[in-house]
């Protein structure tokens, strides 16, 4: 009878256990997305253009050149403009020299004290021996007074203007420098050549393409999670793997993180994602392994904590 019991009591527990497991909730999490057939696509990518017009003296670059930001492209012919910079240089240091001098400043104020003392002088006679200076005559001193205190003034303001039209020449060197700048063609991006569009020694018009460039370090794979099993905030900002076929059977793997999630769920119940991925080279070849166009395994690395968010600076238009 004992054991009959006992074996009602592991019954018992058995079944109780059993149906704790049945009643615990399945969470969505608890599994990582795999997201097969993603798409790896450039992040970043620019087909550069000539911005001024004129004959292209330098070409410097082929196809498959790697370049860093600000490496040297082409050269637009910028003979004119230099000649046009000489000039407004020399100009400006005219206009410096002038604006600097003070000559009109002192003599004027020279000129003040001489009349000063003529008219002192005049004054100081007329009280001594009443008559001997003219009403007119110390008029006219009065006057040569007033003029030459004007005359201060005027120079003072001569010289604030030739200070103004020194920045003025100042601005005109920038803009011709401006000009050479504009005809020395630089890499926005760091990337590698892929197309090199005209030779040397064409006529170049402003929005010709000279060369397209694109970023190789660093790429986008683009995926779609069934939104049925797993939300937005359980793949944001997440980690991710991605698994590359490539030729001979191999496979490689690569590590980046979900940048993002789009707010919009499509007609099949899938909604995109973005990750962006660290390329890397082959060490025998020294060719990048992950190449825009290829087809990808991305996982998801949900049950991990989210990464901080990426901070990007902005770009300006050059």
């Amino acid at each position: 009878m004992a054991s009959e019991m006992r074996v009602i009591g592991w019954l018992t527990t058995a079944c109780a256990l059993v149906l704790a497991l049945m009643d615990r909730p399945v969470a969505a999490n608890d599994a990582e997305p795999v997201l097969e057939r993603c798409l790896v696509s450039l992040i970043e990518e620019a087909k550069i253009p000539a911005r001024e017009a004129g004959v292209l003296v330098e070409l410097p670059l082929r196809a498959g050149d790697s370049l860093s930001k600000g490496d040297e492209i082409a050269r637009i012919d910028d003979d004119q403009p230099r000649m046009e910079k000489r000039r407004a240089e020399a100009e400006h240091d005219q206009a410096v020299a002038k604006s600097e001098s003070d000559v009109d400043v002192r003599f004027s104020v020279a000129s003040l004290k001489v009349a000063q003392a003529e008219l002192d002088k005049a004054l100081e006679a007329a009280r001594r021996v009443p008559g001997s200076v003219t009403e007119v005559e110390i008029n006219r001193l009065r006057l040569n007074v007033e003029k030459a205190d004007l005359q201060i003034e005027q120079a003072n303001l001569e010289q604030r203007v030739s200070k103004l039209a020194a920045v003025s020449k100042g601005v005109e060197v920038e803009a011709a420098g401006h000009s050479i700048q504009r005809r020395l063609i630089t890499s926005p991006i760091d990337g590698v050549v892929v197309q090199v569009f005209p030779h040397l020694g064409e006529w170049m018009q402003p929005g010709d393409p000279l060369a397209r460039i694109v970023r190789t370090d660093r790429l986008r794979v683009e995926g779609y999670v069934d939104a049925a099993k797993w939300g937005p905030e359980q793949v944001r900002d997440r980690p991710v793997t991605v698994e590359v076929p490539l030729a001979g059977d191999t496979r490689e793997s690569f590590t980046g993180r979900i940048v993002f999630v789009s707010p919009l769920v499509e007609s099949g119940g899938d909604y995109r994602v973005f990750a962006e991925v660290d390329n890397r080279k082959s060490p025998s070849s020294q060719q990048w392994l992950l190449r825009a166009g290829q087809t990808a395994t991305m996982t998801v690395h949900a049950r991990q904590q989210p990464l901080a968010p990426v901070r990007r600076e902005a770009t300006a238009a050059r």
